[in-house]
């Protein structure tokens, strides 16, 4: 969820077909909208992948694109699980097999916009709020060589993740940046606490920011997102 909704943002609709069905209740064809660099740079673009919270859509977070770095590519992907009209999930449960399911279908997904949209498969990035942050911290602890960083915003790692993450040999300098509120009472800061600490002893590369916010992405929380997304483009040129 974003305070302002005022950013004018150029969309293009794509519908993708994976090979993975989700189980369970009826989902929905997942869906992506992508938006090309707004100030292209020679070569392939790099990659952000946004992926909503619970009861989103993927048109939610994609008013903060216009004060992220303009040479980045967007794509925001939908949850398959239609929860009312205009709202979806990643998951039809808190089991840890609905979780490895959303973590493979975002997996596949990812490949596919990359491919079909022209990106740089070595500067993929992966950011997501809420029950997007989870899956997004889910996808860099349990495949880091898909992606070329995450941002998790206001979200929380959970325990099937926490204990069967990869081999510290392939963590050790990927780069996370972690941000949340202080008066979040949707998932309280001491799950960002708990997230720091589980990722130290990995040799992550965290970047760690808390602010006096509530459940939502502040402006000043989008310019932090904004900075560690320029370092992470200087530390790879294409």
């Amino acid at each position: 969820m974003l305070l302002s909704r005022s950013a004018l943002i150029l969309l293009i609709t794509l519908t993708i077909s994976v090979a993975y069905h989700p189980m369970g209740a009826a989902a929905q064809p997942l869906t992506v909208v992508h938006q090309a660099p707004r100030k292209p740079a020679p070569g392939k673009p790099p990659l952000l992948v946004l992926l909503h919270g619970f009861g989103a859509n993927e048109r939610d977070l994609l008013p903060m694109a216009a004060r992220l770095d303009p040479r980045l590519a967007v794509a925001s992907l939908r949850g398959p699980y239609q929860i009312r009209p205009g709202a979806y999930s990643w998951v039809n449960g808190n089991t840890a097999d609905e979780l490895d399911n959303a973590r493979r279908l975002v997996i596949e997904s990812v490949d596919q916009v990359a491919d079909s949209t022209g990106a740089d498969r070595s500067r993929v990035y992966l950011a997501g709020f809420s029950q997007g942050a989870m899956l997004t911290l889910a996808i860099a602890l349990t495949e880091p060589e898909k992606i070329a960083g995450a941002a998790v915003l206001s979200g929380r790692l959970v325990a099937a993740v926490r204990d069967h993450h990869a081999a510290p040999e392939r963590l050790r300098g990927f780069p996370i940046l972690v941000t949340h509120g202080t008066d979040d009472q949707q998932i309280p800061v001491r799950s960002a606490h708990e997230i720091r600490q589980a990722l130290k002893p990995m040799g992550i590369a965290v970047d760690y920011h808390e602010f006096e916010s509530g459940h939502y992405i502040s402006d000043f929380n989008v310019g932090v997102l904004d900075q560690w997304l320029r370092r992470r483009l200087a530390t790879k040129q294409n």
